[in-house]
């Protein structure tokens, strides 16, 4: 569901509920962020593109050309390269090869063999971004060599040379994306020309690699003069590259084919199916899938069976599997190939029959739809539909979820359906006057019941065992669906182990930053419980030993009466220059520079991780070193007490460094942040716990890891009740995971709170739309 939060000012509109807006910005939870890398050159954006291959197209020729640096060089030609990726026979992407952009308007030139035969190519763009090919534009078979369409517009394109002849030894340079690795930059010569199979190439005395397959090759003025196709078996340095001139040639005659008609891999039988509103419908091993939304509203399309069903009664059914359950995909029957049609379809956990009357929304009417715990989600679920005369009566896993008398529609085909753009699977497809079940008796399930009962934990099956089984009808469906059901219980048994462990955890982090005593809070302790928190195994007792003995070690070291100041010297030159602890600059983004316990181990880690350790490690040796929480760098200020000093900023992430107050103040306004005192102050140890817990779980949203995600907004909402962030988020894991009860408290509370801003009609209404998803008593 998507709901309106806010009353005031342009309304934020989220997934089940939104965040960002509802916040008051918290600068002590600021990510760390890692150092700001050297400035990139810009990616150009791809507006829309056009409608068809057949449209002009405007290759780049170059003027008078202008020799470039080989650096210069990479950064142009990243500009317009892409990764080229086909699809395998089983669906999935096999390899890759390198393609870059010959036109603005999305033509893209790679090696003939790099796209495959009668396969989806999938192309990555400079940005990142993934975009089906919607044409073969040409290729030529023998010279292997290929040009492909994508929509795009205004794209950065490489231009062609003009020039047939191209001199021997002349400097040239390749980029590509060999192996695993992106944009790799390879310089070298023509060595000459060599006859391959009746075909003249380019040789190229350079380093060509698997996955080099496509690579531009460009002279110094940066205009594309081949394009490589294979490499050497006996030199690791030697390549070769079809002429530029076969590209040429290419774009003069294109024979373009829409990828409808190109794929065969994987298509539908036309002659069986008959695709509407579009939607990538494939087919493989007995399986139909479809990825991706149709072109109708709400992402609809259908895939028909071209003949029609049996006179009424008849029966038809499917096994259906949806990749998320947020999405809706099943039956479709008493369709006029058009938009009019009954569907019958898991859909974001409800089971729901509709009728299609037109187009859009406005005319389909829901009929039914409700969960039913006969549903499994993320597995095979068998949906039959029995219609007969002012009657259909559906049916789930065996068993009977509704009866409809409605007659808005009596006749037409029956196929399936997918709406909101769903990625689902369909298997066993059947209709008849009247299907077998398929499924045993209440006598075959009795004995099935009895025999998984008596099974050994410490032996396989008997034989006498499977003798008995095998004359029931349905035994291996049954068989299954028990195995599944035994192996969600387990899932379900380590998923409580581990939530009562984090809730035990979360109770001693509370405790551990609000002492019933007067005695200050433990930060150190604190920060290693984040660590337990998602690995039972850590024993925070051997760090807290080892910081200690770390301190000894510092005290061994100090002259008689020395001054804090020099103590925090003896300190630096034990951590950074004896242990040599560091920022993690390599692997900043991994959740081991936020346990302690691992920065401990490993000596890395990130700003806030290492400036704990500091702070624990100083209040050891009697000095006050206090947070200071800079958005996206966490830094400490050494408070001497003894004025053998002056205050000073120190940055634990790069060995200790001091900065001055305007290095300190650039951080600031790097990010484009107003400079404010409150960003200087010093964080208390809770904040400082809070901003770990963001750190790894904006690690965990960027994973899309639910279980984590949950894991640290519980922890974020129990140090902090009226984080309102924490708590919205909360809210919609708890709704997506099916924690229904849970959600509904949120609201409530949330409907407690005087918050102006809050839109309570809209929490009123999501209320209500959760409470029908509770289970019935």
């Amino acid at each position: 569901m998507n709901l309106r939060i806010l009353s005031r000012g342009k309304p934020a509109t989220v997934s089940v509920v939104l965040v960002a807006l509802l916040l008051i910005a918290d600068r002590g939870r600021s990510q760390d962020l890692p150092p700001t890398p050297t400035p990139q050159t810009p990616t150009p954006t791809m507006p829309t593109p056009p409608t068809t291959a057949e449209e002009s197209t405007q290759v780049e020729v170059s003027d008078a050309p202008k020799e470039l640096t080989i650096p210069e060089l990479s950064r142009r030609i990243n500009r317009s390269l892409v990764i080229v990726k086909a699809t395998g026979r089983d669906g999935s992407m096999q390899g890759h090869g390198t393609g870059f952009v010959i036109s603005p308007d999305g033509l893209i030139a790679t090696a003939r063999h790099v796209i495959g035969d009668g396969r989806q190519v999938a192309v990555v763009m400079p940005n990142g971004q993934t975009a089906n090919a919607t044409h073969v534009y040409g290729v030529h078979e023998s010279i292997d060599v290929a040009i492909i369409k994508v929509d795009g517009k205004e794209m950065d394109a490489l231009p062609l040379c003009q020039e047939d002849a191209i001199e021997t030894g002349a400097s040239v340079v390749a980029v590509g994306h060999p192996g695993n690795r992106t944009n790799t930059t390879v310089s070298g010569i023509i060595a000459g020309t060599q006859d391959i199979d009746g075909i003249r190439l380019l040789e190229l005395a350079m380093p060509i690699e698997p996955g080099s397959s496509g690579e531009p090759v460009v002279n110094r003025a940066g205009e594309v003069v081949g394009v490589v196709v294979m490499k050497s078996t006996l030199e690791r340095s030697l390549g070769y590259a079809v002429p530029v001139r076969h590209l040429r040639d290419l774009l003069a005659e294109p024979t373009p084919i829409p990828m409808k008609r190109w794929i065969t891999i994987g298509a539908l039988d036309p002659k069986r199916w008959q695709i509407v509103f579009d939607a990538a419908w494939s087919q493989r091993a007995g399986r139909i899938k479809v990825d991706g939304p149709g072109n109708s509203f709400g992402g609809r399309s259908l895939c028909l069976q071209t003949s029609n069903p049996p006179p009424v009664p008849f029966d038809v059914q499917v096994e259906v599997k949806l990749a998320d359950e947020a999405g809706a995909a099943g039956l479709v029957f008493h369709s006029d190939g058009g938009d009019r049609h009954y569907g019958y379809y898991p859909s974001d956990g409800n089971i729901r029959l509709t009728r299609f009357d037109g187009p859009d929304v406005y005319s389909w009417n829901i009929l039914h739809n409700e969960p039913h715990d006969a549903y499994r989600p993320g597995e095979w679920n068998t949906f039959r539909v029995r219609v007969e005369e002012g009657r259909m009566i559906c049916w789930l896993n065996q068993q009977l979820v509704l009866e409809s008398q409605d007659n808005g529609l009596t006749s037409g085909r029956v196929g399936l359906a997918t709406f909101r753009g769903t990625i689902a699977e369909f298997r066993r497809f059947k209709v008849a006057s009247d299907l077998p079940s398929g499924f045993p008796d209440e006598n075959g399930t009795a004995t099935i019941e009895e025999v998984v009962g008596r099974l050994s934990m410490n032996r396989p099956p008997e034989a006498k065992d499977v003798e008995q089984l095998q004359e029931i009808q349905g035994y291996a469906s049954l068989l299954q669906a028990r195995a599944k059901r035994l192996e969600k219980q387990a899932e379900r048994v380590r998923e409580l182990a581990k939530e009562v462990h984090a809730s035990v955890v979360r109770d001693a982090l509370l405790q551990t930053l609000n002492p019933v005593n007067d005695s200050a809070p433990d930060l150190m302790k604190a920060a290693l419980l984040i660590a337990v928190l998602d690995n039972e195994e850590v024993d925070p007792a051997p760090y807290i030993d080892r910081l200690d003995q770390l301190a000894d070690e510092v005290r061994g070291t100090l002259p008689e009466k020395a001054t804090q100041t020099q103590t925090l010297q003896a300190m630096d030159r034990i951590l950074f220059e004896e242990y040599a602890f560091r920022g993690s600059k390599r692997d900043y983004y991994t959740a081991s520079n936020s346990y302690l316990n691992e920065v401990i181990d490993d000596r890395e880690g990130l700003p806030i991780t290492l400036s704990v350790l500091y702070m624990e490690l100083a209040r050891r040796l009697d000095l006050a070193v206090a947070g200071v929480a800079l958005p996206g760098h966490f830094v400490v200020r050494f408070e001497p007490t003894d004025g053998s000093s002056e205050n000073q900023i120190i940055d634990v992430f790069d060995r200790g460094r001091r900065l001055t107050r305007p290095e300190a103040e650039k951080i600031i306004t790097s990010r484009g942040l107003p400079l404010e005192p409150e960003y200087f102050e010093s964080r208390t140890p809770t904040e400082i716990i809070v901003r770990m817990l963001h750190n790894l779980l904006n690690l965990a949203e960027a994973d899309r890891n639910n279980s984590d995600v949950l894991r640290y907004l519980e922890t974020l909402v129990l140090l902090d009740p009226g984080d309102l962030e924490s708590r919205v988020k909360r809210l919609e894991i708890r709704a997506r995971t099916g924690r229904i009860t849970e959600a509904i408290e949120d609201i409530d509370w949330l409907i407690e709170q005087p918050i102006p801003s809050l839109n309570k009609d809209g929490l009123y209404q999501y209320r209500a739309q959760l409470q029908q998803r509770l289970p019935t008593p």
